[in-house]
């Protein structure tokens, strides 16, 4: 798994759940069996106000499960916002628009997830990017105005019009995480609200232990506002191969309730801690030999106001990104981390 955002994984004794209500659902989650993620997050809503899902950044299959969440038709009965880690702030306004079925020019609407702290490193480029906004507008035009599912940019609103120095930029990263827990905390709790939040896991892990994560977005929302958010966090693990894929599987009362979270999130720091400590669920998409990346295409980084843009705020942060690549078609099978060996 990509140390980008991070992300675990693990899994229980798996059987299917039928599909249903999420009243029948709880009671697998209980008992650590597995269902799809549209179930497992429905039953989530029943106990807690915010439900966190974590993925590993540009990976297909988790941008599949996300549509297929999207589209159940169930979601907009529990969910009101959605805040993603993929967007830009400083565009909440033009997001607004967009999802409640207005007409949004398409250089405008690219500007949301292309302008975020994180480029040129992640562009938003990935057709799972795009894809996601559309379909949650798609899901708003049936509903009625005060049913629609608003969508919450949670990355700081950068201008980077306005960017020229490298210190200005870490002054926006430094900010990633307590800017969506104040997000979170006056756009969804303040106003008796129910959200799901889309960010990379490194983001929504519990605190394991005093001192560890504290920083991040989910433990900054739980000791600020004393609402204990649910996290599911999607991965991969040997041990899952016999598994349906697509299936969230609970920690508790499991044996992933005490693995070692640092070879389930390919991350030495995380080693000794137990999974169960950092996640309450997690969605098995596959094995990492099985999976597959969302990639842009090349042609768009030949418009070469774009790529003058990316060249420029590379620079900027210290050319530490080979933006050739960009202008390349990339094999498009997950690239496999090596395992991480936590000691006993």
């Amino acid at each position: 798994m990509a140390v980008t955002g991070a992300s675990a994984a693990a899994s229980g004794m798996l059987a299917s759940w039928a599909a249903g209500s999420a009243e029948a659902a709880a009671p697998d989650v209980a008992q650590g069996r597995g269902g799809q993620l549209a179930d497992a997050v429905l039953a989530a809503f029943e106990r807690h106000r915010i439900v966190a899902v974590g993925e590993t950044h540009g990976q297909q299959e988790h941008g599949d499960a996300q549509q297929m969440l999207l589209a159940d038709p169930r979601l907009p009965q529990v969910v009101d916002d959605i805040v993603v880690e993929f967007g830009n702030a400083l565009y909440q306004a033009r997001m607004d628009r967009f999802v409640a079925g207005l007409a949004v020019n398409n250089p405008e609407l690219r500007l949301v997830w292309r302008n975020t702290t994180q480029s040129p490193l992640a562009t938003g480029d990935e057709p799972i990017r795009e894809q996601f906004y559309r379909t949650v507008r798609a899901v708003n035009w049936k509903l009625p105005p005060d049913q629609r599912i608003r969508v919450l940019l949670g990355d700081p609103p950068i201008d980077w019009s306005q960017i020229t120095t490298q210190e200005q930029v870490q002054a926006f990263l430094a900010q990633r995480d307590t800017h969506m827990a104040s997000v979170v905390e006056r756009e969804v709790l303040a106003k008796g609200r129910r959200a799901l939040i889309f960010y990379g896991s490194g983001h929504v892990t519990h605190s394991p232990s005093a001192g560890q994560n504290e920083g991040h977005a989910v433990p900054l929302i739980e000791q600020q506002t004393g609402q204990r958010v649910y996290v599911i966090v999607a991965g991969s693990h040997p041990r899952l191969a016999s598994y349906p894929r697509r299936t969230v599987i609970s920690c508790s009362g499991t044996w992933l309730e005490s693995a070692d979270a640092g070879e389930f999130m390919y991350a030495p720091p995380y080693c000794g801690f137990p999974l169960g400590k950092l996640t309450d669920a997690v969605l098995y998409l596959g094995q990492l030999k099985d999976l597959t990346q969302s990639l842009w295409n090349p042609a768009i980084f030949l418009d070469p106001a774009y790529w003058a843009e990316l060249q420029r705020r590379n620079a900027i942060t210290g050319n530490h990104v080979d933006l050739e690549p960009y202008r390349q078609e990339q094999p498009v099978s997950w690239p496999v981390p090596a395992p991480v060996s936590c000691p006993a």
